[in-house]
């Protein structure tokens, strides 16, 4: 079932989500100027502070984060930590690179979940703030960790996933991911999560029933964002572009169309180079507010929605309007990156 859109002059006005059927509208609101005024932020006055001051503002921080290393005894029981450092990223002696831990607020009751709390938080880094941060505003994220060091945060988290599986009483996973305050994240140091539920999940259990009705939908969207200029890259079969008919503005995909079937079976190569296209998506948006969830299944290939949660968007009854000019020249999000292929 090719995607529905329509066009005028080659221009796309609309395109339908082959999965919710909500459309997206693309008009000119890009250029409508808003009636908000800005306001210059009060001066903090943090960039007064001497170096030996910001560090003693930091390391307070730290002392009372729960997720920094030295205050393990403020989490849940420790599940699984990588200690090796990836290439790239400086590490103190001692200090463990990833860490893993029951979710100590389960977002399944653990009733539904055999009596097992199979919510996990998974600490990216044992850094809070970025190498060189002036200010506590300037916190580490996802993106900035060398891509390395992603494959091997994905990788531990389809080992903690497998983990979930184990249990009878879990029918679905959720590996996403909540960056900024924007996005529903409570905590600022950088992590992400693996739930094991009770059932598939219904955004996942859609997927897989209009799959079943168009078994090649996945390889026309493909085709459709190639055509339509919306690929970013291409590794393998796995793809990374610009989805218009997304949640939100800023809406990616990652689709894999050569792997099929529970993640917790992919090869960590296979795995690899679905985390370094996430990561490529995750540099796009950068430090700005974000999420991301990993769909898997028996009937549809392993995919990532990542949405950028930091742009503003005009939801019209329950439609999305986009700009005309999204994907022209400056204002594209992925700008100058052309599609590219590695064998």
């Amino acid at each position: 079932m090719p995607v529905e859109c329509g066009k005028e002059h080659g221009q796309l006005l609309w395109v339908t989500n082959p999965f919710t059927g909500t459309v997206t509208y693309f008009t000119d609101i890009l250029n409508k100027r808003s009636g908000f005024r800005r306001r210059p932020a009060p001066d903090s006055g943090a960039s007064s502070l001497s170096a030996a001051a910001m560090e003693a503002e930091h390391e307070e921080v730290r002392r009372t984060c729960p997720f920094c290393p030295g205050n393990e005894h403020m989490t849940t029981t420790e599940v699984m930590r990588v200690v090796e450092s990836a290439p790239g990223a400086a590490r103190r002696a001692g200090e463990w690179r990833i860490r893993v831990f029951h979710n100590l607020f389960p977002r399944i009751p653990i009733a539904c979940t055999g009596q097992r709390n199979e919510s996990y938080v998974l600490v990216e880094d044992p850094r809070h703030f970025r190498d060189g941060a002036r200010h506590g505003g300037e916190l580490l994220y996802t993106a900035a960790l060398p891509v390395e060091q992603f494959q091997t945060v994905f990788r531990t988290a389809v080992e903690v996933a497998r983990r979930a599986a184990a249990n009878p009483a879990v029918h679905g996973l959720a590996l996403r991911k909540n960056q900024g305050p924007q996005s529903g994240a409570s905590q600022p140091h950088i992590h992400s999560q693996i739930i094991g539920i009770d059932r598939i999940l219904p955004p996942v259990a859609r997927e897989i029933e209009v799959t079943r009705q168009s078994p090649a939908l996945w390889h026309d969207i493909v085709r459709f964002v190639r055509d339509e200029g919306f690929l970013i890259e291409e590794i393998d079969g796995c793809y990374l572009y610009f989805c218009p008919f997304g949640l939100f503005p800023r809406s990616y995909e990652v689709v894999d169309l050569a792997s099929r079937g529970a993640i917790g079976r992919l090869s960590d190569s296979r795995l690899d180079i679905f985390a370094a296209l996430v990561h490529r998506a995750l540099a796009i948006l950068g430090d700005t507010p974000l999420d991301y969830e990993v769909h898997d299944g028996d009937e549809i290939p392993l995919h990532a929605h990542i949405n950028g949660r930091h742009f503003p968007y005009s939801n019209i009854a329950g439609t999305l309007n986009l700009p005309t000019g999204l994907w022209d020249g400056g204002t594209r999000p992925h700008a100058g990156a052309a599609a590219r292929r590695r064998d």
